[in-house]
């Protein structure tokens, strides 16, 4: 793979051709690409899986990590082969891939277990991943196998996996000036990349086992007298902060008027990538504050705290993209209904909603409905009689649930504290969970 200052006979990934779940299969002129291609009898030596529309994740001399489809430029004179499962990836499916690789982020690249692929007889496997490794085995958490041996296979054996099919078509040549536009441009997810290295490169010099972040939070409860140590290497590398690049590089997509100002061929795919990125399930930025929320309620941590805070502005900034790509189409006729359903309290689907962004809090109030024997009671309290409220819009939380059962009292609390509930009723377009 090149970087976007190299022109001369590049190519990318055609993007419009990519779906979360597809194997991305590449080589380059290196000599270390030579010798894999070498070792496995194959014209390929590397392998992404793709997450979400223009984003991969791989694993590189940098560890797992996650990248900008559209910044991989590739030599033209080498294979591309994108793979797709012939039976195609159920939303569950898809949703197990992608925690698995997501989960994996930070972990440390093995060369000499990449080798061991290459080579016959059982071998012991170690936590450190590889390409192919990555691969292989977050398609296993999915319960599909695509090779023999998950944890010891080559991107060759991927290639060759009769569960697989290839994608046509899936290469576009990069013009200089594309690759001119790229070059002037913050590659954020370098920048994430390396900010995750500093903070798991700093917490191995303490604990040598740690190859996640889910490793740090375990470590963390082990040892909480460390939780001052690890909340200094998040603000040394910058991963509280990369938000405020993210957002001044790209300003108008937070704002509607210079989002309008911009011509439209240039937005237009912008939109609708966001918009369709949000039909997979909640957004992991509310995944994150939710799991972040409850890590802090049971261990009372600042490493906690800091992260559940830093998710949640992520979520808010997120929901602010969303709500503006949405509008932008629908002022131009493309996108149509865009609304915002109250969830009805305590059904099905508010729980769903409420776990996501706040589990202790759904916890509570399940706690409370059976310790009631039924629904209608305070979600707070218990008490009867009561009455659903929703949020006022502005005080509205991105990602999380804003309507809540009350009694009297507690309502006139939680106004009183600055929470803006008003009754919901049929005017305020009720959920039909």
């Amino acid at each position: 793979m090149n970087s976007a200052a190299e022109t001369h006979g590049l190519k990318r990934l055609d993007d419009t051709r990519i779906l979360p779940g597809d194997i991305i299969l590449v080589t380059s002129s290196s000599k270390l690409s030579a010798m894999i291609r070498l070792a496995t009898r194959s014209d390929i030596s590397h392998a992404m899986v793709c997450v979400e529309d223009r984003s991969v994740i791989d694993a590189t001399g940098e560890g797992v990590q996650a990248r900008n489809l559209q910044r991989l430029f590739l030599e033209e004179a080498c294979p591309v082969h994108v793979l797709r499962l012939r039976e195609g990836l159920s939303p569950s499916q898809l949703d197990s891939l992608r925690n698995f690789v997501r989960s994996h982020i930070g972990t440390r690249y093995s060369k000499r277990q990449a080798a061991m692929s290459a080579l016959s007889g059982a071998h012991q496997w170690d936590r450190k991943q590889f390409c192919s490794r990555l691969i292989a085995q977050a398609y296993e958490a999915a319960g599909i196998q695509l090779v023999r041996d998950p944890n010891f296979c080559s991107p060759g054996d991927i290639q060759s996996s009769q569960l697989l099919e290839a994608v046509s078509n899936a290469t576009i040549p990069v013009s200089p000036s594309e690759a001119a536009l790229w070059a002037d441009r913050d590659d954020i997810p370098q920048k994430m990349r390396d900010a995750i290295n500093v903070v798991l490169s700093g917490a191995r010099r303490v604990d040598s086992t740690i190859e996640t972040f889910d490793d740090l939070h375990r470590h963390l409860v082990a040892h909480p007298e460390r939780d001052g140590e690890m909340c200094r290497l998040l603000e040394k590398s910058g991963y509280l902060s990369l938000w405020k690049i993210e957002q001044a590089k790209n300003p108008w997509q937070y704002d509607l008027a210079p989002m309008n100002a911009a011509p439209d061929a240039e937005i237009e795919d912008y939109c609708w990538s966001v918009v369709a990125n949000e039909s997979g399930g909640p957004n992991r930025y509310a995944v994150n504050r939710g799991a972040y929320t409850l890590f802090a309620r049971q261990h009372d941590l600042q490493f906690f705290h800091v992260m559940a805070d830093l998710y949640e502005l992520l979520a808010t900034l997120h929901h602010r993209r969303v709500d503006v790509a949405a509008q932008w189409l629908q002022s131009r006729g493309h996108l149509t209904g865009i609304s915002s359903p109250a969830l009805i309290p305590h059904s099905e689907g508010w729980f769903e909603r409420l776990t996501v962004w706040n589990p202790a809090q759904a916890q509570m109030a399940r706690a409370v409905i059976g310790a009631a024997g039924h629904i209608d009671v305070c979600t707070v309290c218990g008490d009867e009689p009561v009455n659903d409220y929703r949020l006022e819009k502005p005080a509205r939380p991105a990602g999380g649930t804003d309507t809540l059962r009350l009694c009297e009292d507690c309502v006139r609390i939680r106004r009183k504290n600055g929470e803006p509930f008003v009754l919901l009723d049929a005017g305020q377009e009720p959920g039909s969970n």
